[in-house]
């Protein structure tokens, strides 16, 4: 199965000079339809004399031709795709120029389009940071700041230039591996697409810096203490009491929170499916159950909307009717406010270390690891494979081996000692 492809004269409202918009029209299948405006705007008459006629003449000759050539090279792109005929291929072949196809700017701003499309709003921002980190180091030292960067300026020797001016910018390495990761998915989705040569691509010379991300996960004794200290006001309260929530519904992402729904609860238990992969794995995600213990059961009852429809939000965070924009900056403010006041609470007890809502889940991911062990944390935290897991533990397995080993000699009662007649 192919798309078909026509022009068509949109004679529904007339323009003030009399004319009509002429568009291109292309048919896949009856769900699957879009009209693209063209550069023309024709009168009836010269749409029939020139596209429709069989022997035009003068300049309405000039004019077939032209028409022609669009159909032509609409129906050859669409017979070149075939069934794996997307209006995203049909466009990126039909529209862009060949400058476009080979700016990685271009290539940015398209691929942000699609993630705000899925909703994946936290991930286009991510690519707009480095695009823009990008564009300003290239820029540094000109008068305007540069529109084209052909991929070909992105060589190997100018990614390891563009890391140390990063560096010297206060980056950390971490964030020069998120700006180039994306950096490099960008080079494989234009070699894929066939807009540059596989030979362009930099990163079998340049490596990409694995920044060390230290992770901090709270030790009984400190769980303790913020659990049963004394919040001086209702904002820490509430606070704690999602960070608590958080770290006993298996390290729950706030925006996984945020997004529960009532249908999602159960009679013994609640399940949901993660926000950050929902839309990124092939196969048909697996949801995260979590027991309805006491504890979750009291923190529902009161902080969860009194009524609602099953697809209602369970929690007044989000609202019916919020764009995904929207919900990702409410999102933003809440961990901001979560993180804001769970660090009054740390420094209220005279403790030394920093507090966010991702300490609630390397918290869980430390307790349940050493419990039941990997497979089950690799289960709760909702990872797709044993690899993730066991990458995001190895920011604890130091310290859990040093407890393992003190662990090892708790069966003393005391040290021995060494007495003058040993020595």
């Amino acid at each position: 199965m192919k798309a078909e492809v026509s022009l068509y004269l949109d004679t529904r409202r007339a323009l003030k000079d009399g004319t009509y918009p002429l568009k291109l029209h292309v048919y896949f299948t009856a769900k699957m339809e879009r009209w693209y405006k063209t550069d023309y705007k024709l009168s009836n008459e010269q749409f029939e004399q020139s596209y429709l006629a069989a022997k035009p003449r003068g300049e309405l000759k000039e004019l077939k031709i032209e028409l022609d050539a669009i159909i032509q090279k609409a129906a050859e792109l669409a017979k070149d795709l075939g069934d794996s005929f997307t209006f995203e291929k049909f466009e990126r072949k039909m529209f862009r120029t060949k400058a476009s196809a080979n700016n990685v700017i271009d290539h940015f701003a398209a691929y942000v389009k699609v993630l705000d499309k899925n909703e994946q709003i936290g991930t286009a921002s991510s690519y707009n940071c480095s695009i823009n980190s990008i564009t300003a180091y290239l820029s540094e030292g000109k008068k305007n700041p540069v529109t084209y960067i052909p991929f070909t300026a992105l060589s190997a020797e100018v990614l390891n230039k563009y890391e140390q001016w990063m560096i010297s910018k206060n980056s950390s390495k971490t964030t020069v591996g998120i700006y180039m990761r994306n950096l490099r998915a960008i080079f494989n989705k234009a070699i894929a697409a066939g807009d540059i040569s596989p030979e362009l691509y930099p990163f079998k010379t340049y490596k990409i810096p694995n920044g060390k991300n230290v992770k901090k996960a709270l030790e009984t004794p400190d769980l303790n203490a913020l659990y049963i200290a004394d919040a001086t006001d209702s904002f820490m309260l509430k606070a704690r009491d999602f960070w608590f929530f958080s770290y006993q519904c298996n390290g729950m992402n706030f925006r996984d929170i945020a997004e529960l729904r009532f249908k999602d609860i159960h009679d013994t238990y609640f399940s949901f499916l993660r926000h950050k992969t929902k839309n990124t794995t092939k196969e048909d995600p697996t949801p995260i159950v979590v027991p309805l213990t006491s504890y979750i059961k009291d923190f529902i009852k009161k902080y969860a909307n009194e009524k609602g429809k099953p697809n209602d939000y369970l929690f007044p965070i989000f609202q019916t009717g919020m764009s995904a924009k929207e919900r990702h900056r409410v999102n933003q403010n809440f961990i901001r406010f979560v993180n804001q006041h769970m660090q009054k609470l740390v420094d209220q007890l005279g403790l030394s270390f920093k507090l966010g809502t991702m300490v609630a889940r390397h918290s869980f991911t430390t307790q349940a690891t050493r419990t039941m062990g990997l497979e089950f944390a690799q289960e709760a935290l909702g990872h797709t494979t044993m690899n993730t897991t066991q990458n995001y533990w190895k920011g604890f397995e130091n310290d859990a081996k040093k407890s393992m080993a003190e662990k090892l000699m708790e069966f003393t009662v005391a040290k021995p000692t060494v007495t003058q007649e040993a020595v």
